[in-house]
């Protein structure tokens, strides 16, 4: 096995030189995979990927620092703590959880606020760029996009994090006044999901520590501990040995370090700390059977966990732990895609599932198969689910499902490789976050593509299949089902589920046959178009192609990722061409039954097959008042970007197998969507704010039956007539002077039939309602809360200063209300706040604000929704908040300049709507002041439309 490491160490090297030797050592150290006997001493460590910067202070704090640029002049701060909920004592239950929350409420260097009220000047956004997390088995903080042009904003973010990791203030006052947040945070986040799993735990986990922790605790522990009680938590939880800070950005990772040092030396060890424990759970020889439900869950979920002992860290992080994890990948994207299959049918017992093999709680991993079944077919779903199963402890999988994952994940991988040089700074520090709490292993992505080239083709269906049935135990096995309380859902019993499971077990099955599909995407290729005019345009550095047929082509060639192109379309139009209103369910989920329906003589099971080892993939959307399509390929795949493009419009289908899949997948989702308070919030602002116009569609079961496929596919079909009324854009490494790009485009989009006639979306008379409207209506509900939506409306001229200014409020607002009513009122967990401009159908502006709190605190808290909004049209805004305002869009607005996607929706703008945003934002947002925004914001206020939509519970 020595001989293994040292091959895969030098890997790259090999590869260069093809020596034919390579595939040979590869395979012996696949079998060793197989063995399925892995242990430290078999099991050589990988490289760590050499442009992390990784050590250890003699505190015992770790630290990961990389250098990278994207975006630039910004980095990521991060302190990963192995420490969560599952360490509390019974009188700590949620302490670890509100302490994350006081880390923003005071510290040694930054009192009071100060963290939030710095980082805020700077750009740093509070809940976007600064946050946390706390899970059961960790802990984690963030300071996101930090810009590292000043040395001071770097050093005072490394003092944040030093802060945090041993000098939290944890103030009497501010751990008070915290306790109406954290409550209100249950209160918004404990709803059925919630609820179920929670008692489920208490029976998958029964006798454990993780029967008894749920992270957000207990609410009379956090209404009324003693401050001594989270102080103890923090003085015996955090410490250096159990901390890593990790700083990821555009930075000098010799100062970086060098500072790390000098900064974190101060924080000491706790003396006779002992280990940090890891609780287990116990082993079980019958199935453990969990049956939970309740009133408000939306659907049926069944879930199977197949409990194993997970691999120690150092095999994790070593070859065998490598490939492991990848047999795990390529086996849970084989599980989707047999699932695909089966919930494409009519018939099928569950409208969805899924499967993967990860931790199930730090002590141990688990195999885990989902299905959300039909309502009334449960039992048909769990015993679906059952033989699945046994079906691949039996006969394992086919070569033609290996070879179609495996392709799949290398183009992934190739895909991240060729844009190694563009790897973005979160996505980094996330995996080194995952290295440090939980030995994921982090050899970079030149090692991994190298290294899965040679080693894929090795991996032959045996290895893939003995590893899988392994994953499909007689113990150890736990079957989870959540469901609704209602009489309609038929959940087996605990003696009709353990029957399913032995019947499963002798059941007469047959293994899946081999099938290959090796066919065109596109059968007939169009004669090819000609460009009939070209313009370079000084306008964003594009390039204009109008073809012969009239099909209008944006080019936009950039460098920001070397294997990215992604494309828009867009067409005016949309639901509002639709006159007959009978046919608006229908024509609203008209591009869902398309695209699910597949194309041409595909299938979407097909389809998914054709399309193997492809990176492009194409979107219809039909909206209110336009038609289109996104998109997004590989270098290599833009022309089968494009060739599923020419499909939509020429070759959609009916399959009356596939929509009766699709509207079963819709009712299962609705079936209980009447005792979801959510849904009834959520359809009572949409009814309102349209002003109840009977062109509105709510999504219910009833709405759903109403769906024709005939009359969607027509209106598809008309909405897509005519490709000369849609202009494209294309916008990443995509040149037009390239032979096989203008090939692609003369061919899949100058090769459709056109007419000359153009059309623009018809004014339907959907209005906001005007004047003082206001709807409250009680709702039951198992955890009592007021949901509150506010809505200010009225005209306003569209353009960039307009749209630029209505963001802005909404962004100043939500610094107040969190000021206001979350931190000083504890009233609710956050107000959700934007302002916004549009021109469909007509101009007009919107402010809208929403949250949910106490139903005994509603009224206060809605007068001061419109209180801080009266004081802003009174006497302007402060000065401090405008300029945090700024600070932060024009930091987004800086980083935007090297984001694809970014560049798409400006050019879009720029031929849609005339809006020169590239040209503009950045003058509107430095035009920003508080007399622009207080006479703004006055100018909507005036108009006095207000729409107040308020849920509270049904009195018991």
């Amino acid at each position: 096995m020595l001989l293994c490491g040292v091959i895969f160490n030098y890997l790259p090297f090999i590869i260069k030189k093809k020596l034919l030797i390579m595939r040979k050592l590869i395979l012996l150290c696949l079998l060793a995979v197989s063995g399925l006997a892995l242990n430290a001493q078999q099991a050589p460590a990988l490289p760590m990927d050499p442009k992390v910067r990784y050590g250890k202070l003699d505190n015992g704090l770790t630290y990961y620092i990389r250098a990278n640029q994207e975006p630039k002049n910004r980095a990521e701060f991060y302190i990963a703590q192995n420490v969560g909920s599952i360490l509390e004592e019974d009188d700590q239950n949620g302490l670890a959880h509100f302490l994350e929350h006081m880390a923003f409420n005071g510290t040694k260097n930054f009192p009071d606020k100060g963290i939030i009220n710095f980082l805020e000047k700077v750009g740093v956004k509070f809940g976007e760029n600064i946050n946390a997390y706390t899970a059961l088995d960790e802990t984690v903080y963030n300071l996101s996009d930090v810009p590292t042009t000043s040395q001071g904003i770097v050093d005072s973010a490394l003092l944040v994090l030093h802060d945090w990791s041993g000098y939290l203030l944890l103030d009497g006052k501010e751990i008070d006044s915290e306790r109406g947040v954290i409550l209100e945070e249950w209160r918004t986040r404990f709803g059925a999901d919630r609820r179920m799993w929670k008692e489920s735990n208490k029976i998958k986990f029964a006798g454990s520590q993780y029967a008894k922790r749920d992270g957000i605790g207990d609410t009379a522990i956090i209404k009324h501990f003693p401050y001594k009680v989270i102080r103890d938590y923090y003085k015996k939880w955090y410490r250096p040995d159990l901390q890593a800070i990790l700083v990821v950005g555009d930075i000098d990772v010799d100062k970086i370090e060098a500072k790390i040092k000098t900064m974190f030396a101060d924080i000491p060890q706790k003396p006779n700390a002992g280990e940090r424990p890891v609780y287990e759970i116990a082993n079980n020889d019958e199935p453990i059977v969990a049956l939970v439900s309740d009133p408000e869950a939306k659907m049926t979920r069944i879930e199977i966990d197949y409990k194993h002992d997970p691999m120690s860290r150092d095999v994790k992080s070593s070859i065998q732990g490598y490939m492991m994890q990848t047999i795990s990948n390529l086996v849970s994207s084989m599980i989707g895609e047999r699932f695909d299959e089966i919930t494409q049918q009519a018939n099928a017992p569950f409208v969805a599932g899924m499967a993967g093999y990860s931790d199930l709680v730090k002590s141990k991993d688990a195999f885990q198969m989902l299905v959300i079944p039909k309502e009334g077919s449960e039992k048909d779903g769990l015993n679906a689910l059952l033989l699945e199963a046994e079906k691949i402890r039996r006969f394992g999988f086919t070569n033609a499902e290996l070879e179609r994952a495996k392709t799949n994940y290398l183009k992934q991988l190739e895909t991240s490789y060729n844009d190694r040089d563009h790897q973005k700074n979160n996505d980094l520090v996330r995996e080194y976050v995952r290295n440090y709490l939980d030995g994921e292993a982090i050899p970079g992505i030149e090692w991994e593509y190298n290294t899965m080239k040679a080693a894929l083709p090795q991996l032959n269906i045996n290895i893939i299949n003995q590893v899988a049935q392994s994953y499909i135990t007689d113990k150890n096995m736990i079957v989870t089902i959540m469901s609704p309380a209602k009489p309609t859902v038929k959940v087996p019993t605990k003696d009709e589920v353990l029957a399913a499971i032995a019947d499963a077990r002798k059941a007469q099955l047959q293994a899946k046959a081999e099938e290959s599909l090796n066919k065109p995407l596109v059968e007939k290729v169009p004669v090819a178009g000609k460009i009939k005019k070209t313009a370079e345009g000084a306008k964003y550095g594009t390039t204009e192609w109008t073809l012969t047929n009239g099909v209008k082509v944006i080019f936009k060639t950039t460098d920001f990722k070397k294997d990215e192109i992604l494309m828009s379309a867009y067409s005016e139009g949309g639901l509002s061409k639709v006159s007959d209103v009978s046919a608006l369910p229908s024509a609203t989920l008209a591009t869902s039954i398309v695209q699910n329906n597949g194309l041409g003589s595909y299938s979407q099971t097909d389809l998914t097959k054709i399309l193997t080892g492809k990176v492009a993939s194409v979107q219809p959307q039909i909206n209110g008042y336009s038609e289109g399509f996104s998109g997004r390929s590989s270098v290599t795949d833009f022309e089968t970007m494009l060739q599923l493009t020419y499909l939509y419009f020429t070759a959609t289908r009916k399959d009356d197998n596939a929509f009766a899949a699709l509207t079963n997948m819709y009712r299962t989702s609705l079936a209980n969507s009447s005792s979801d308070p959510r849904k009834a919030f959520g359809d009572s602002v949409s009814t309102m704010v349209t002003n109840h116009n009977p062109r509105t569609v709510l999504m219910t079961a009833e709405v759903i039956d109403k769906v024709n496929q005939d009359k969607a596919l027509e209106v598809f079909r008309n909405r897509f007539a005519n490709p000369a009324d849609f202009v494209f854009m294309f916008v990443g490494n995509v040149n037009p002077n390239d032979e096989k790009v203008k090939a692609a485009v003369l061919t899949y989009l100058g090769g459709l039939k056109t007419t000359k006639e153009t059309e623009k979306f018809t004014d339907n008379n959907i209005r906001r309602p005007k004047g003082k409207v206001n709807n409250t209506f009680a709702k039951e509900m198992k955890t009592e809360k007021a949901s509150n939506f506010i809505f200010y409306s009225g005209s306003m001229p569209y353009n960039v200063q307009n749209s630029t200014v209505m963001g802005a409020i909404g962004d100043i607002l939500s610094i107040r209300y969190t000021e206001s009513i979350r931190e000083k009122e504890g009233g609710t967990y956050g107000v959700g706040v934007r302002g916004r401009l549009s021109d469909r159908p007509i101009d007009e502006a919107s402010l809208l604000m929403q949250f949910d709190t106490d139903p005994a605190k509603q009224e206060k808290l809605i007068g001061m929704i419109h209180d801080e909004v009266n004081q802003i049209v009174a006497n302007g805004p402060r000065a401090e908040d405008v300029q945090k305002v700024k600070e932060n869009l024009l930091k987004t607005y800086n980083e935007n300049q090297r984001e694809n996607s970014w560049w798409l929706g400006t050019i879009e703008d720029y031929y849609t709507d005339k809006i020169d945003m590239g040209a503009t934002y950045k003058a509107a947002v430095e035009s920003l002041t508080p007399a622009l925004i207080q006479s703004t914001l006055k100018s909507l206020i005036q108009q006095e439309n207000i729409l107040e939509v308020v849920m509270k519970p049904a009195k018991k």
